[in-house]
């Protein structure tokens, strides 16, 4: 497990819903005047706030994800952290014998 790229997720989740918080598709459609119809200038500001809404909904489920990659990342650090201590050395080392020595006779 590449520890990492987790964490780097994590924060890479974090940074889309920080980018995504505080913007509002609502204001984007801007004056009805702009349109020369108000029926046009209505169907896209319904349009602009139920897109909006959408992705409120996907910020919320990119901060979760990010969330749990997080929490991932650190259970499984907290894991090889406890690995590490309590493999002081290789378990294998007993059973691989030595290649023998150049020169040795053998």
């Amino acid at each position: 497990m590449e520890l990492e790229v987790l964490e780097s997720a994590s924060k890479g989740m974090g940074e889309v819903v920080s980018d995504q918080e505080g913007f509002e598709l609502r204001g984007l459609c801007g004056e009805p005047r702009l349109y020369g119809h108000d029926g046009v200038h209505a169907a896209l500001a319904e349009f602009c706030g139920r897109w909006s809404v959408g992705l409120d909904a996907l910020a919320d489920r990119a901060r979760d994800l990010g969330g749990l990659l997080g929490a991932a990342a650190k259970a499984y650090r907290e894991v090889e952290h406890t690995n590490l201590a309590a493999l002081k050395t290789d378990p294998g080392l007993g059973s691989v014998s030595a290649p023998p020595r150049v020169g040795s006779g053998r």
